[in-house]
Parts: C-alpha cells; structure tokens; sequence
C-alpha cells in the first residue's frame, strides 16, 4: 500500500507508516501533474499546507482512502467531495492544541501587563510604573469562542488558574467542563472582558469578527486570534482598537496570510496591517501558537496511529 507524502512530515510519523506496512513516496515538491503521472495508485495522501486538495485532485487518484493532514484543520481540503468517494479525512488538533493554549496564554499576559510597551521604554532608559499598571487574570472574565480540542484546552487552562471562563459554541451544548460556564452569544457580548476565537475557517466563519462583531459587546475587550486569520476582519480590529471597543490584541494569524501559511503575500503592506504594526497594544507572531517541538512531535505520531486504524477498516 503506498503512502504518498506531499509536505515535510516528521519522523515519528514516517516510522508509525512504515512499521504499519506503508510504502512511503516523499514527495515533498513535484506538481501535481507529476503526481498524478507516477503516483495515481496512492492508497494514502499526507499533507501539510502546499496544496489545496480539489475536486480534480481528488479524481486523480482513484484509489485513495485515507487523506492525512498534519495539522490542526482540513480547510485546504474538499471534505464533501471526499465523503462522496468515501475517503476518510483525517486532522491531529489534540496534537497542537496545548502549544495553542499555551500561546495564547502567553499572548494574553503580555498584553495585560503591557510588556511589549515596557520593553522598548526600558531600552529607551524610562522606568514608568504608573503608567503601566497592568491587571490580574482572575479579575477578568474570558470568553471562548469555539470550544473544539483547542478552544476547551484553552478554557482548562485558564479554568486551573482560577479564571472566569465564558464558553460559546453554536453546534454543541452540555460541553462545559470544571468551572467552565456554558453561555449563549449574547451573554458573551454582555459579559466578557477577553475573547479568544477558536473556530475552524469556513464560509460560515469567514470575517466572522467583523464591525458588528466588535459593536455589541457592552466592555471594551481584549481580542484574541490564534485560530486563522481571514475569521478575523482586520481593518474592523483597527477601527475597534481606534474607538476603544478593543484595548489590546494578539494576534498569531493573519488574514493576510498566504494559503500555505508559509509567509505574508507578495507587494506593499494593506494600510490596516500597517496600522497593527504601530501600535504597542497589537501582539503578532507568524502562525507559530502551534508549533512547539513536542507539538510536532504529537501530531506526527497521532497521525500515524489515525491512519494505520482508519486502513484497518476499509
């Protein structure tokens, strides 16, 4: 049975597919045509970000079962066309989901105690105390946008420390955990001093943070995005952060971002990206919330083990 590699993986994934009888095809950087002419009997499809698996991809390898993505989402994949040829999709987001915890964590604190500001004045000789007076977390009520494997890791997180947790997620209820309160979106809107999105990207999510979304909460917020970057609307942030509806925001995405993840687009920055860009209480950091040494590590042997118990039952 042959497994056909399209990114860079990790080696504890490699191991787990051939000690289970894979026949493994690194393919990191061959087109698609290629692909197709030497490796149309591919029975397994591993991917990270290069490609977008289509329609026409799909039909190009008429024998596939299994398609595998090392990661966290499966928005680079035609999931409907696939369940129509029965191909199982597979993702690993409990392999990542406490680096994305921890990041945002991380960012969130940061953002508190204003230690991006601080930084450069004690660089510039100022020690301002005063002025940069930051606030505790147990003082705040957060609100979780999305309670998946990532957004209910983070809430636990949080819930251990101590913290109000809010949790919304319009297809699922009675999924609340410890402290963690389950409440409608609008007392969200009413009561969160913190928001942290956690939705997959879909047509239904797409600019899902948008004016309206910053208008209808009743406190001026801190905003987190640590799941994917066109959920969030970024000139609307801009505007939030210049009226005062969001005082502070980390951002680990970008709407911005090229499909790959790989890097920014090509040509001059859009003017709400620049505007991020100067101001202290904006945090960005390049789509690296999940990606840890031992969240590599977890996700490639997660995969592995998915994949070997999906081809037992085809």
């Amino acid at each position: 049975m042959k497994a056909l590699l399209l990114d860079d993986t990790h080696p504890l994934l490699e191991e787990g597919l051939s000690a289970g009888g894979l026949e493994l095809i690194r393919a990191f950087d061959e087109p698609l045509t290629v692909l197709t002419e030497r490796h149309a009997d591919a029975e397994v499809i591993i991917i990270r970000s290069r490609l977008k698996v289509t329609k026409d991809f799909l039909n190009a390898f008429p024998q596939l079962k299994v398609i595998g993505r090392l990661g966290a989402g499966l928005e680079n994949i035609d999931v409907e066309e696939a369940a129509r040829k029965q191909i199982v999709c597979l993702r690993v987001p409990e392999g990542n989901a406490r680096a994305v915890a921890e990041h945002a964590l991380g960012m969130l604190l940061s953002l508190l105690n204003h230690l991006p500001r601080v930084q450069r004045e004690i660089k510039e000789g100022k020690w301002l105390r005063e002025s940069n007076k930051g606030r505790e977390l147990q003082a705040l009520k957060v609100g979780v946008i999305g309670y998946g494997v990532m957004g209910g890791t983070f809430a636990r997180l949080l819930d251990a420390m101590g913290v109000t947790v809010l949790a919304f997620d319009k297809y699922k209820t009675g999924y609340a955990e410890g402290g963690v309160k389950e409440c409608t979106l609008h007392e969200l809107y009413k009561e969160s001093d913190v928001i942290s999105l956690h939705l997959p990207l879909t047509a239904e999510t797409r600019d899902y943070a948008n004016e309206d979304f910053f208008s209808s909460f009743d406190k001026p917020i801190h905003f987190l995005n640590t799941a994917r970057g066109p959920i969030l609307n970024t000139a609307a942030l801009v505007a939030a952060l210049d009226c005062g509806k969001v005082l502070s925001a980390g951002l680990d995405v970008l709407e911005y971002e090229k499909s790959s993840f790989t890097s920014l687009f090509e040509g001059p920055l859009p003017p709400a990206l620049t505007a991020l860009l100067e101001r202290e209480n904006v945090l960005l950091s390049p789509h690296i919330a999940g990606w840890t040494k031992e969240s590599f590590e977890k996700m490639g042997s997660g995969l592995a083990q998915k994949v070997l118990a999906v081809l037992k039952t085809v």
